[in-house]
């Protein structure tokens, strides 16, 4: 008996060992290799990775698209299974792999139909531009297959990892815009709910537009409305009859910031940027630090941070000129009120009555039947399906719903020459609205907003509203029609 109990702990312990081995060995071959040369189809010369002390990527390459690929080629191979995790949430697929555990939130996702959206970004994108996702898609797909073994988190999960596609990169600015934008209007629609059943100086007192407390760059800071007295409003005859709040609590307030030192106030006269983009602590961390070169007289050499799954540097310097962004906090989404039509199936709108757009979406469940999720669109976008409004079915417009959301224009600012040129371009820029704030060589200092503005006429937009007689967004704001500051007599932004 005591032999067969050391023969079965001497096996157990052997087994241990096999099992620990094997685990070290597949840890060891997904770790990319950092030495020597590798052929991959897809560049026109070569490219050159090196890694640096603490792991960040110094990428040279000869031209934009063989950068492009370096790039993607080092993302995937550090951090794919974090790219999948974006590009997933941002289109509702992570019970693809996840299983049914993520399909609420799969649906919540789906709801705005982004792969679809991104697929036509892509079909409008300039040629240069497309040219540069589609070889930075071949470079994280090369990137993914010169791992020895897939990622350990496909290992724990039991599943492989998917090729990347061109408009994943796109998924990964439409991921952005839900953690930084208000993606189903509930806010709007909270406010209307608490408009409709206060007086107005209840509202405006728990509504403020400002505080003495705010620093804007441009003019001055706002009062605050008194606090209403009993004779306004009490609380103290009101039933207690509210069904429990679906609120449990919510996260401290979020924020970001960045700062702009121009150069009279300078040691060598240059302006110095500093920037603190903090989204939340994830592991890894959500961006990836890297320098990005092109050589030759018409080359590149950018410095800063980038986004796993997009082809350039989001803040950083290109020895020029420097940027960075805090998230604006601006109001880029809208609740329309819904009136129906007179036939079954439409609603108005100034052009008379329009039947409901209806999309069958398919949602892959592991280890799961397929489930289907059912979206209906507006011209204005898409319809919730989780609120009870009393004026009606409540539509979300946002700009990352539009076309027009999500552009390239970012990479112009890898040449922009001055602070005045980096503003210029930011204005063009299609992405979540940022603060964005520049300095230069010549020590000057800029703020400006990146990202379209919608132009909103004829209603309150910090409330629900009803479009069917006038469109509440009218187009978009002129690049020159932005808010600027430039040069601050402080010399501090």
């Amino acid at each position: 008996m005591k032999r067969l109990l050391s023969r079965l702990l001497v096996a157990a312990s052997l087994l241990v060992i096999v099992v620990a081995l094997t685990a070290t060995l597949l840890l060891r071959a997904s770790l990319p290799d950092l030495d020597g040369e590798v052929t991959a189809a897809g560049l026109d010369a070569a490219a050159h990775l090196e890694r640096d002390a603490d792991g960040m990527p110094v990428i040279t390459a000869s031209n934009r698209e063989d950068l492009a690929f370096a790039t993607g080629y080092a993302h995937a191979q550090d951090r794919f299974f974090q790219m999948d995790m974006i590009r997933r949430q941002a289109a509702g697929e992570l019970s693809e792999i996840v299983g049914a555990v993520a399909l609420d939130m799969d649906k919540r996702n789906r709801f705005h139909r982004f792969r679809t959206k991104a697929q036509t970004v892509m079909a409008m994108a300039e040629d240069s531009d497309r040219g540069i996702i589609e070889a930075y898609t071949k470079g994280v797909n090369a990137g993914l297959a010169s791992l020895g073994a897939r990622p350990f988190e496909y290992f724990v999960l039991g599943t492989k990892p998917q090729p990347w596609q061109p408009e994943d990169s796109v998924l990964v600015v439409y991921a952005m815009y839900m953690q930084l934008n208000d993606s189903r209007a509930s806010k709007e629609v909270r406010r209307g709910l608490a408009h409709r059943v206060l007086p107005a100086e209840v509202y405006d007192w728990l509504y403020p537009q400002g505080t003495p407390w705010d620093a804007p760059l441009m003019g001055v800071p706002r009062s605050v409305a008194d606090i209403p007295d009993p004779a306004v409003y009490s609380i103290r005859e009101v039933p207690d009859v509210a069904t429990p709040a679906r609120e449990v609590g919510r996260y401290p307030l979020r924020g970001s910031n960045n700062w702009a030192v121009s150069g009279a106030l300078t040691a060598n006269g240059r302006a110095i940027v500093a920037n603190d983009m903090h989204l939340g602590l994830n592991a890894p961390n959500i961006y990836y630090q890297a320098r990005l070169v092109v050589d030759g007289a018409d080359g590149i050499d950018v410095t800063g941070v980038t986004l796993p799954g997009a082809p350039f540097i989001i803040a950083g310097s290109n020895t020029r000129v420097a940027w960075g962004y805090t998230n604006s906090y601006g109001d880029w989404v809208d609740a329309v009120i819904l009136q129906p039509g007179a036939t079954d199936g439409t609603y108005l709108t100034p052009e008379g009555e329009q039947q409901y757009a209806i999309h069958r979406e398919t949602i892959n469940v592991k280890d799961g039947d397929p489930v289907e999720y059912v979206v209906r669109e507006t011209i204005w976008g898409p319809v919730l399906d989780d609120v009870d409004y009393p004026d009606g079915e409540v539509v979300v417009s946002w700009i990352a719903h539009k076309p027009e959301g999500v552009n390239l224009q970012l990479l112009d600012l890898e040449k922009a020459e001055s602070v005045f040129a980096a503003l210029d371009i930011a204005n063009t820029m299609a992405m979540p609205p940022q603060n964005f704030v520049t300095g230069d060589a010549g020590g000057n200092i800029g703020w400006t907003i990146a990202g379209k503005i919608p132009v909103k006429v004829g209603f309150n937009p910090m409330l629900p509203a009803d479009w069917s007689e006038q469109h509440g967004w009218q187009g978009w704001l002129d690049s020159n029609e932005y808010p600027r500051l430039v040069n601050p007599e402080s010399g501090r932004i």
